[in-house]
């Protein structure tokens, strides 16, 4: 439907006001706009990008056991 959109837009395909109509109503469940998304996505991308400052840049060494790997 998209690509019928564009088609129409550009003059390559003459089409009705009812098929323009159409396409607008099921581009809307076929393609997500940019940018949307649900909220679990929109709250998992924000813990991301705040965990990401906190997270250590090297594991912690055991000191305990010399720095050997057990």
């Amino acid at each position: 439907m998209l690509a019928l959109l564009q088609d129409i837009a550009l003059g390559k395909i003459e089409a009705t006001p009812i098929q323009v109509r159409a396409a607008i109503a099921a581009v809307q469940y076929t393609h997500a706009k940019v940018g949307e998304g649900g909220k679990k996505e929109k709250k998992q991308a924000e813990a991301e990008k705040v965990a990401g400052r906190f997270a250590p840049a090297t594991p912690p060494r055991l000191v305990a056991s010399g720095g050997k790997r057990v």
